[in-house]
């Protein structure tokens, strides 16, 4: 696989698990499972990503060839493949929090807000600041961008987790007995279509190599048919 096709393929299989991703957070919204039950939402996500896990780590090792599939590449492409994941899925989060589903995601929203808040509360000064830009917090996690980057490093991290464990499981080792790649066949002459012969090399050759001979011939030639004519 080149690089091209490694990339390739991380976004392609990203794209569809963000896809993936953004499904179970429509059904997480719709049973309001993200506020009641966050673990059996967190759930969800896992039942996703496992699957496509080892099976794009499957499916890659069945198309490595013989150079087999190492444990490094196949956890490199989790990663990268969670990198897009995170992208479609933070885009999908923003749609969520900000248009779809916003009466059900502010009261979250807020709610995380004051968390974060009173982590600062053994610090009154800085405490009271945080709480006068609370509003301010809550416009940050509303913020596509910062969506975006959030998700795709809460992704990589715990698909990455996950890789570590599920790529065990479908790395290939080298194939020591696979026959060698035949050598490339000579190129055919494009003039004559077919190959140059070894004669023809030879003679080509020669006649490089003694331009002088073929001088001396030819005046000898020329001094026969003098003598001829002469003789007539």
């Amino acid at each position: 696989m080149t690089k091209k096709q490694f990339w390739q393929a991380a976004s392609n299989w990203g794209f569809l698990v963000g896809a993936g991703l953004f499904a179970m957070n429509m059904i997480g919204w719709a049973l309001k499972l993200e506020a009641a039950n966050p673990w059996l939402y967190e759930l969800l996500l896992f039942i996703v990503i496992c699957p496509m896990i080892i099976y794009t780590g499957k499916r890659n090792a069945r198309t490595a060839g013989p150079e087999g599939y190492s444990y490094g590449r196949a956890v490199g492409f989790v990663f990268a493949m969670m990198m897009f994941t995170g992208i479609v899925y933070g885009v999908g989060r923003f749609l969520m929090i900000n248009f779809v589903g916003a009466e059900y995601y502010s009261p979250l929203i807020e709610e995380q807000a004051n968390i974060f808040i009173r982590g600062f509360s053994s610090n009154e000064a800085l405490f009271d600041a945080m709480i006068a830009k609370k509003e301010f917090i809550i416009s940050l996690m509303k913020n596509p961008f910062l969506l975006i980057i959030g998700n795709i490093v809460d992704l990589v991290i715990k698909g990455g987790f996950l890789g570590l464990i599920l790529c065990a499981f479908v790395y290939t080792k080298p194939d020591i007995f696979a026959q060698p790649t035949p050598a490339p066949e000579q190129k055919v002459d494009d003039k004559s279509g077919s190959e140059p012969s070894i004669r023809d090399a030879s003679s080509s050759t020669e006649a490089r190599q003694s331009p002088k001979g073929g001088a001396g011939k030819a005046e000898g030639d020329n001094i026969k048919e003098d003598e001829e004519s002469g003789s007539e």
